[in-house]
């Protein structure tokens, strides 16, 4: 008998899953960019939704449903400066079922003092390092690595929308300043 991870065990007992902060990000020719990519390549299994439909930078995923959208708004609260989402390639996350296809996005300060603290509230986050990006779709594993583009370069200036996407699958959103 294989022992399952304490996160494994949370996810599937009960119907509990995580909450997630997410940026979101107003990228104008998103239906043109996601419009290039093939139906055939795309990776659906899993709940995975093939192409993503609303760009966003996460901040956190894994966040536990004791975590409130007040605690989330705190953090925000302290900004004292734009959050500019600046794009440099287009790259991919490789694992054993599927890519995830992603603009590279460049680490800010703020992008990464946000992580930090949103990470000192109960979560299961599972990945060490924080690597900011926006996921542009799911394929079918190797097939992701023909969408790379390193030279591909986009900015987005004064973000200011967030999504709270709580354990219980509602949304909340807010804006920054």
């Amino acid at each position: 008998m294989k022992i399952k991870k304490y996160t494994q065990f949370l996810n599937e007992s009960n119907g509990f899953s995580l909450g997630c902060v997410m940026i979101e990000v107003p990228v104008s020719n998103w239906d043109e960019i996601i419009s290039s990519i093939n139906k055939e390549d795309l990776y659906t299994d899993e709940g995975k939704p093939g192409i993503q439909d609303n760009p966003h930078v996460t901040v956190l995923y894994g966040l536990h449903e004791e975590v409130s959208l007040e605690q989330v708004k705190s953090v925000f609260e302290d900004i004292d400066e734009s959050i500019d989402i600046k794009i440099e390639g287009i790259g991919i996350f490789e694992n054993e079922k599927f890519d995830v296809v992603k603009f590279n996005v460049v680490p800010s300060s703020t992008l990464q003092d946000l992580h930090d603290k949103l990470s000192e509230f109960p979560n299961s986050n599972e990945y060490p390092e924080y690597e900011p990006h926006i996921t542009l779709c799911y394929t079918k594993k190797g097939r992701g690595k023909k969408y790379e583009d390193l030279e591909y370069r986009h900015s987005v200036e004064n973000v200011n929308e967030v999504c709270y996407s709580k354990p219980n699958g509602s949304k909340e959103y807010f804006s920054i300043r």
